[in-house]
């Protein structure tokens, strides 16, 4: 149960980097080398590579732990983390039809899990 709790919070971390990527990136143009250097430079580009830093590394630790495959499957927790944080802080609009594909991911994570 741990363990199952560690590859939660690597989904968390995974989830926090991709939406501060984002944050990151948002209307911003990478029109030129100096452009994307200041991009990847800025504060929040740089909050989400520490977090996708800490999550390697405990990713490291939990593949030492357990096996792979049972690991791995929970990372797909994150799709739907990120489709939810999307549509709450970035107001996008997601279709039913990615809908209903995270919806079939899950079933395959509840599968896998049994």
């Amino acid at each position: 149960m741990k363990y199952i709790l560690l590859c939660l919070l690597n989904v968390a971390l995974l989830v926090t980097g991709q939406i501060l990527f984002r944050l990151g990136v948002d209307n911003r143009s990478f029109g030129s080398i100096p452009i994307i250097i200041n991009i990847v430079l800025s504060p929040v580009v740089l909050a989400g590579l520490v977090v996708y830093g800490v999550s390697t590394v405990l990713w490291l630790y939990i593949l030492s732990r357990m096996p792979i495959s049972h690991a791995y499957p929970i990372m797909a927790l994150a799709y739907p983390a990120v489709m939810i944080l999307a549509k709450i802080v970035f107001c996008e609009d997601i279709s039913i039809t990615r809908w209903i594909g995270v919806a079939i991911i899950m079933f395959g994570v509840v599968l896998v899990a049994l």
